[in-house]
């Protein structure tokens, strides 16, 4: 996985680069992109990140929550030459690679964050947003556990979810998928 290196930093660095700037033309979007894992067999050199950075830079989106990533753990990756910096929260890398949430941030964008996106867990991950003095939005990710999943897993999910939306101050503006 790629480091976000110099550019990056330039980038990050530049002055007038505030959050609100971009909350004004701000563009969402969803993709479940099904894996995120790059693999010796794909057919294509380029890495997935790189195809999904160059899709959502043609269709000028700021932020997506991206489902079914199959990434494990959490962290973040960035896609320089592509503009895009990712954000996941998976399972365990000790348990086989399913599900997975994230975020996939214009990298502008990405460096004014005030925090980073939190995982709650491999099905829930939430991008909190400054608009003004002590007004945010949330953004909340999730991919609910399908019909034949165990009940003790979907029951998580919904008791995850409950937390996470109970914590959310009503003065806040919401957003989920």
């Amino acid at each position: 996985m790629a480091n976000c290196g110099h550019l990056f930093t330039n980038i990050c660095s530049q002055k007038n680069n505030k959050i609100n700037s971009y909350l004004k033309y701000l563009m969402i979007g969803v993709w479940n992109v099904r894996t995120l894992q790059d693999n010796d067999h794909n057919q294509c050199p380029e890495r997935k990140t790189g195809l999904i950075a160059r899709e959502l830079a043609r269709y000028n989106i700021n932020i997506t929550a991206i489902s079914e990533t199959h990434l494990s753990d959490s962290g973040q990756l960035c896609e320089p030459l592509r503009g895009y910096t990712y954000y996941w929260s998976g399972r365990s890398s000790t348990e086989r690679a399913e599900s997975g949430v994230g975020f996939a941030i214009r990298n502008k964008l990405a460096c004014s964050l005030t925090e980073l996106p939190k995982g709650i867990s491999d099905r829930i991950i939430i991008l909190r947003l400054h608009l003004a003095s002590k007004k945010y939005l949330h953004l909340i990710n999730v991919y609910a556990p399908t019909l034949p999943s165990p009940d003790e897993e979907k029951n998580k999910f919904y008791q995850d979810l409950r937390h996470v939306l109970r914590d959310i101050p009503s003065a806040d503006k919401l957003v989920t998928w």
